[in-house]
Order: C-alpha cells, then sequence, then structure tokens
C-alpha cells in the first residue's frame, strides 16, 4: 500500500513538471548576432547543457574540414612522409589559403597542422590529393565515413566545404564527428596547438601556422576542431574542452553579425559565453547521502524485526546548475521490489532503486540497499509455505482434480449399484 501511494504521487508530480520541461534550459542571448545552431554538452554527466535546433539540415561550411582530416589520419600514411606539391593540388583553390605552390615540400604533418588549426583550403586539397588519386575518391570515402558515424543527414561535396553550397549536415550529425574526433588523441593535440612551425623538411614561403580560433587564448585545454567562416552563411565553431575533471563539447553554427559591416566571429563569441556558462552556472551538487535513509518497509518472516529502513547505496553528487532547488527541482522516484520485504536480509542486499529526474527527464538511478541482518523465523516460513502452498495453483489443480475423480468414483458406484439392484429385481419377477 505505501509503495502504491508513493508512486502515484511521484507519477503526478513528473506528470506536471513535464510540462515545464526545458524551461530551464539556458539559451544564448542573441544580441549582435543570429545563431543558427547550438550545443553545449558535458561528457562527464552525460548532460545537454543547451541546444537550439540540433537536427535542422545546415550548410557543413568549414566543418568540413574535420572529415578531411578524420580520413588523412586514419590513413597509412606516415607523419614524416614528404609530400611534393604538384599542380592538381593547388589547383581551383578559392577562399583561405597559405599560398603553396609547385614544387614546394612540406610533410604530411605539416600538412594536418595546416589544414585543422589554419584551416588553409589549398593545404587541405594537396592533403587529400596526397592520400587518393582524385578529389572525387577522397569525397566518397568522407561520405562513406559519415554513414559509418551514422550522421544520416550529412552529404559531404568537396573536401573544404567552402567550394560547394551542396555540403549539408545538422548540428546532430556534427555532435556524432566531434565525439568521435574527441577519441583521437593525435587530433587532439593538432588542433589544441597555439602555434605550430613547419618542419625543417618544408620549402614553402610559410614557417609558422597559428591556430585561427583565439579561444586558445581564453582557455586552457580547449581544442580547436573548427572555426572558420563560409561567406553568406556567416561564421560556425566547434570546440572541445577540458580542464581534467570537466569537458565540454560547444558548437555555434552559422551564426551571422546584425550589423553587415560587423566582421567580428560571433560564433567564438557564443562559444566563449556557452563554454562560460557550463564552467561559472555548474557544480557538482551533492544529491543523495549514504547513511540517509529513504524509506522504511515493512519485513515478513522476520525473527526480530517487522519493518526496516532502506538506504542508498552510495553518496550521488550530479552537475546541476547552481541556483538549483534540490527538494523541488528534483524528482526522488523510490522503486521497491515487491510491496513488502521478506527474510532473511544481509547488509547490503539490494531491494529496490531510486530514480531521479528533473524537468521530467531521467537523470540517473542509485541501487537501494538494507544495512541490517535480518534473520528468518523458521516457524512462520514454514507456515508460510504452507499458506504459500495452500493458496498455490498446484493445491488448487491437486483439489480440483480430487474433486473430478471423485465425482467419477461415485457417479460409477452409484450406476453399478443401480445396475445390481435392476438385476436382483428382474431376478424375482422371473421367480
Amino acid at each position: 500500500m505505501l509503495r502504491k501511494i508513493i508512486t502515484a504521487v511521484i507519477f503526478t508530480a513528473i506528470l506536471f513538471s513535464s510540462f515545464s520541461f526545458g524551461a530551464n534550459a539556458y539559451t544564448v542571448d542573441e544580441e549582435d548576432a543570429t545563431v543558427e545552431s547550438y550545443y553545449l554538452y558535458n561528457f562527464e554527466n552525460d548532460l545537454v547543457m543547451a541546444e537550439k535546433d540540433i537536427d535542422k539540415l545546415i550548410s557543413a561550411s568549414s566543418t568540413v574540414k574535420i572529415m578531411t582530416v578524420c580520413i588523412a589520419l586514419e590513413s597509412d600514411i606516415s607523419m614524416n612522409t614528404v609530400i611534393t606539391i604538384t599542380q592538381r593540388m593547388i589547383s581551383g583553390i578559392s577562399g583561405r589559403f597559405m599560398g603553396l605552390k609547385v614544387g614546394d615540400k612540406l610533410t604530411f604533418e605539416d600538412l594536418l597542422y595546416a589544414t585543422l588549426c589554419a584551416s588553409f583550403n589549398d593545404a587541405a586539397q594537396a592533403l587529400a590529393l596526397s592520400i587518393s588519386p582524385t578529389l572525387d575518391d577522397y569525397v566518397e570515402k568522407m561520405n562513406q565515413k559519415a554513414k559509418e558515424l551514422g550522421m544520416s543527414s550529412t552529404v559531404y561535396a568537396d573536401i573544404t566545404g567552402v567550394a560547394s553550397q551542396e555540403n549539408k549536415t545538422t548540428v546532430s550529425d556534427l555532435i556524432k564527428l566531434a565525439k568521435y574526433m574527441s577519441k583521437n588523441e593525435q587530433f587532439l593535440k593538432i588542433s589544441s596547438t597555439k602555434s605550430y612551425k613547419l618542419s625543417l623538411m618544408a620549402t614553402c614561403d610559410y614557417t609558422t601556422i597559428s591556430n585561427r580560433s583565439s579561444l586558445l587564448t581564453s582557455y586552457k585545454g580547449i581544442s580547436n576542431f573548427n572555426s572558420g567562416s563560409s561567406g553568406d552563411n556567416g561564421y560556425s565553431s566547434i570546440h572541445f574542452y577540458s580542464n581534467g575533471s570537466l569537458s565540454f563539447l560547444c558548437i555555434v553554427m552559422n551564426s551571422k553579425a546584425i550589423d553587415k559591416d560587423d566582421k567580428t566571429n560571433y560564433a567564438e563569441y557564443y562559444s566563449k559565453k556557452l563554454i562560460s556558462h557550463g564552467l561559472n552556472d555548474y557544480s557538482q551538487v551533492s544529491v543523495l547521502k549514504a547513511d540517509t535513509y529513504v524509506t522504511s518497509m515493512p519485513v515478513e518472516l522476520s525473527i526480530s524485526k517487522n519493518e526496516i529502513k532502506v538506504y542508498p547505496k552510495h553518496d550521488l553528487t550530479l552537475f546541476l546548475p547552481d541556483d538549483i532547488d534540490i527538494e523541488k527541482d528534483l524528482i526522488f522516484d523510490v522503486q521497491i521490489w515487491g510491496d513488502n520485504l521478506t527474510a532473511p536480509l544481509k547488509y547490503g542486499d539490494i531491494v529496490g532503486r531510486i530514480a531521479i529526474s528533473r524537468n521530467g527527464v531521467f537523470i540517473t538511478s542509485v541501487d537501494l540497499i538494507v544495512k541490517d541482518d535480518i534473520e528468518r523465523n523458521g516457524f512462520l516460513y514454514i507456515l508460510d509455505l504452507i499458506k504459500n502452498f495452500v493458496t498455490g495453483r498446484l493445491f488448487l489443480l491437486i483439489i480440483a482434480c480430487n474433486i473430478i475423480f471423485f465425482s467419477i468414483y461415485l457417479t460409477r458406484k452409484n450406476t453399478r449399484f443401480k445396475t445390481r439392484r435392476n438385476v436382483r429385481r428382474n431376478r424375482r419377477i422371473k421367480k
């Protein structure tokens, strides 16, 4: 009965809280620019902290280069391999470039840094043609990798994202790609480098590659997966940040200044706002203590206690907004396995769980345990076995079968009796 009451109350609370789903979600204040889509995610707590139109189909812009570098890193080419620039490698280049010339020599690693950190299009094209015979073949590899990662809405048409407006994606797809690349140590090393000096083998005019993102000077531990402009689409940026204890993925796509003469990179401006929100407005909050009992439950067949207290198996700390009211904003759903507990019970036995949700969205759960040893009363146990047997299906089946057999027996006995009586009657008549 107690469990039913608890469940009813919690269900009602969740039902009403679901109407305000997303009411506490963070939104960036778009003062000087518009942002088509954005996303902020915390890895340690699997928490989406902010989002806007993440399933909307948008231009992939220069984020295409993330996949360009992904294919290159997963190729068999050594970092020290020397690449000689050919005419095909620099033919048709537009947008941002480093000015490579036919005959220039760079290492494969040099081209990776120039593509990812500085977003140079000629470096990206040279990188692709050092692996594949044609650009179309390389683009096919990119699209195949997108399918492998579940990027179902993404289509790549070139290797830079600038030459074609046919490059399409969604933030949801970019999340999959960025999370995948966040596990690649070489990619993280390159994307977090502020300044890279080209190898001694390099013969081009450039000597040093500077990271295009200004956020590397704002945060220690940040990686620039992509930061660039895409003409009429404005600016886009994808950053991964980790301070050792917390890590975030921040995506801002196609941000354009309201004032056309304003050349500010508002994608990075809003990225900084989002990351600061994650760092400054959230903290680890103690939600449950292992030594605080959650509820009491009746115990059957106990030799000593009729009731026992139930506790969380361990302390629970959650990454939550600093202004959260734990009692009002979190829902604690106590679920016990059965309407009551049955002895014997041992310290640490799991008897249920407590599920925690916020705004109707499940966050996590913790097992519930008992912290006492409860012995079973042997006499009560035997009585319970008898009770269960008597009220069980097997016993009822046996009774039913006996009734049927007895009814058949009586019917046959009555039939035989009538037959013998008729025989005796007939004999008297004949005499």
